[in-house]
């Protein structure tokens, strides 16, 4: 006999559950924001409008990122394929704080659950977030799509920052410390390391310098060019920001370039799925924000990339 499951249905544009709308089925409805209850017990809330506030100055277009990743859903779907068709490629920080939400246990990570529908996650980022697995991760998460039901790819590509429910930005206050060591946090601490390294030298990184090291070395190397605009920023948070969408950057033009999503990377005729922005990190107990730049698509056949940023943001 099947096994039923409780699902309930999500209001996409209040991020809210319907109310009476919670069913006992074998399968998840295909008609709506149908979530398992299971995977919404951790986080599935929204966070208190003041802390939407308090992002927003920074990063005025963010969202939940738990909507975030039930809209992913829900449009990749529209273009023909269900999440347990796609492979998803996550191109985040390693830091604990960017591992997934739970279902059944109280961890500390900020992946939305939203997510969990998507087969995988393959891990393609490192530190802060930039593709360090390169080429080869590329070409070993292609080889990943499911052949047998004609499936798709899709690649996350985010660097994280930290913004604290008392407005520190490039800071969060982490389970386990105290709040007064939330005003020294670094997230992403790596970046914050690479900003002091590219402030106290006055040559180009040399990657023979940063032994068994060389994503600090990366990074370093991404940065460095803008060593003078990095020190004519006043603060902290402002510097976290500038450094943040420089790597981002970085990152987004190596996925996008001649050696990143090609044909001979994830192979002919797949449709991949591309998502680039920022990952803001939160105080524990509260949901991430989700700061999107982009989402297109690329098929060789179908003509290479396809921009479908505004058609994605119009119903984010």
């Amino acid at each position: 006999m099947a096994t039923l499951r409780p699902y309930a249905l999500k209001n996409p544009k209040t991020d809210t559950i319907v109310p009476g709308a919670l069913i006992l089925s074998t399968v998840k409805p295909v008609s709506g924001n149908w979530f398992p209850v299971v995977e919404g017990i951790e986080r599935n809330v929204t966070n208190p409008v003041s802390y939407d506030n308090t992002v927003k100055i920074t990063y005025p277009s963010c969202v939940n990122s738990q909507r975030f990743g039930e809209y992913a859903k829900a449009f990749i779907q529209a273009k023909g394929y269900t999440p347990d068709n796609i492979v998803l490629s996550n191109s985040i920080c390693s830091d604990d704080v960017d591992g997934p939400i739970y279902s059944d246990i109280s961890n500390i990570g900020q992946t939305p659950a939203s997510q969990n529908q998507f087969l995988g996650a393959f891990m393609s980022g490192g530190l802060s977030g930039y593709p360090h697995t390169g080429m080869l991760g590329i070409q070993a998460w292609g080889s990943h799509v499911t052949s047998t039901t004609n499936g798709g790819l899709f690649m996350i590509n985010m660097p994280h920052i930290g913004i604290s429910r008392a407005g520190e930005v490039g800071r969060i206050w982490r389970r386990g410390k105290t709040q007064a060591q939330s005003l020294t946090d670094n997230t992403c601490g790596a970046v914050a390391t690479a900003i002091v390294w590219v402030a106290a030298n006055g040559s180009a990184p040399v990657v023979g310098n940063f032994l068994n090291d060389y994503q600090n070395f990366t990074l370093c190397n991404i940065l460095f060019p803008f060593k003078a605009a990095l020190a004519a920023l006043p603060t902290y948070g402002e510097q976290m920001v500038f450094a943040t969408e420089k790597i981002r950057l970085a990152g987004d033009a190596f996925l996008t370039g001649v050696s990143g999503i090609t044909s001979a990377n994830v192979g002919a005729g797949i449709d991949t799925f591309y998502c680039t922005g920022t990952f803001i990190n939160t105080d524990d107990g509260f949901n991430a924000y989700v700061d999107v730049t982009a989402f297109k698509k690329y098929n060789n056949v179908g003509g290479g990339w396809v921009d479908l940023t505004t058609e994605f943001l119009a119903g984010l």
